[in-house]
């Protein structure tokens, strides 16, 4: 697998001294919350990539809170050889503890289900960024923002019977993630699923780790047919 390849949107990835050295020296702004970020060992997060990145770079993200309320982020890029550890986005159990207290029952509740069905929900966003830095990052506005990747269509349609259920209980949001690391908002998708329309001419927009763009959505819901 080429090196680039083994990054996902919304991974977490911890950077050697090294890479903080290279981010520190191009970026003047936000420099008291990088060292922060850096001397607590917080992980950054895998974004898509811009552009302007090498064959040997990967685009992250810091996104800070402040004790006021106030958020910002700071987008930048690294080799992946100053990337000292690297996994994918935090499983739904780990990160129920930190959520507000009246979502937490239909979490587990809804961990549970998943589990069952063997859906495996993954957590990015605020919630995540709560759970790894133990700064606030949940107001009133904030989502949970849940992805799943389904391995087959009986699969894709358990998840999102489980997501369009619980989502009258709380504020989901998030993604499906298909086999080539194709990522569709499954409330979108949903909604694509009610309108009355033949399903080749169904279009959604599709994310990955180089761009955005409209694709038919049969032709996502076929690679979950291939071997």
């Amino acid at each position: 697998m080429d090196q680039i390849e083994q990054f996902q949107r919304h991974d977490l990835v911890w950077l050697s001294d090294q890479a903080w050295r290279e981010i520190f020296s191009r970026e003047k702004q936000n420099s008291e919350d990088l060292q922060r970020w850096q001397r607590e060992e917080w992980p950054a997060v895998v974004l898509r990539r811009d552009a302007e990145a090498g064959d040997d770079e990967v685009c992250i993200g810091f996104y800070f809170s402040q004790a006021d309320g106030r958020q910002s982020r700071l987008f930048a890029r690294t080799r992946v050889e100053n990337i000292i550890e690297h996994q994918s986005s935090l499983a739904l159990s780990t990160v129920i503890p930190v959520a507000p207290a009246d979502w937490q029952p239909a979490l587990r509740e809804l961990n549970l289900e998943a589990t069952a069905a063997g859906v495996r929900l993954r957590v990015y966003g605020a919630l995540a960024l709560q759970f790894l830095t133990g700064l606030n990052y949940l107001d009133t506005n904030a989502r949970i923002d849940v992805l799943f990747r389904p391995q087959d269509y009986e699969h894709l349609v358990a998840g999102l019977t489980l997501l369009q259920r619980y989502r009258e209980r709380m504020p989901l949001d998030g993604e499906v993630i298909f086999p080539r690391g194709q990522a569709v908002s499954w409330k979108e998708w949903l909604l694509s699923d009610s309108v009355p329309e033949p399903v080749q001419e169904q279009l959604v927009l599709v994310k990955d780790m180089y761009q955005a763009r409209l694709l038919p959505k049969h032709l996502l819901t076929e690679s979950l047919r291939e071997p």
